[in-house]
């Protein structure tokens, strides 16, 4: 587990996030006015991590999701520090980061992808738990009749997302 975790906030049009990271990478990224859900979670996924407030080595992560949220960034590439996720996760997870910009993909579909095709609900689950949202875009996974279906932070959160990268396909040029 890591054992210092440097934080900071970044403004974006869904407002303020805060993201944690630590020496691997991202390890969680929280809506909020304060700090105390990500530190909380923090917390959760790496006991007795040291959280420091510092911005700066986190330069690079806040320009893409900066990016991202502009709608001129549709890759986030960002490095993930996923060390206290179970392997069922980290699988979800990186077929979750798979879906290409402004897709979706149904929870069965991602379960097909990591080779377990009855764990639909799993899935869910999996995603559910992700602490890294929108580099992990979990806003990507819908139900498989095309309905938007709930997430985390909240549904009209999920839709502005969904939005924002249908926009930006329209202007990424050919």
């Amino acid at each position: 587990m890591p054992r210092r975790v440097v934080f900071g906030s970044l403004e974006t049009p869904i407002g303020r996030h805060w993201v944690g990271c630590s020496e691997l990478g991202v390890v969680a990224i929280t809506p909020g006015d304060g700090p105390m859900e990500l530190l909380d979670e923090i917390a959760r996924l790496a006991p007795g991590a040291a959280c420091v407030p510092d911005a700066q080595p986190m330069a690079a992560v806040f320009d893409e999701l900066a990016g991202y949220f502009s709608g001129a960034l549709h890759d986030l590439g960002v490095a993930l520090d996923t060390r206290s996720a179970t392997p069922f996760d980290t699988a979800v997870w990186s077929a979750v980061r798979a879906i290409l910009y402004g897709s979706t993909a149904s929870y069965g579909d991602v379960a097909m992808t990591i080779g377990r095709p009855r764990a639909a609900r799993a899935v869910g689950g999996a995603l559910a738990r992700c602490p890294l949202a929108p580099v992990v875009p979990c806003h990507r996974v819908i139900h498989a009749d095309g309905s938007i279906g709930g997430w985390g932070p909240d549904i009209e959160t999920k839709r502005w997302l969904l939005d924002l990268e249908q926009r930006g396909m329209r202007r990424t040029p050919p």
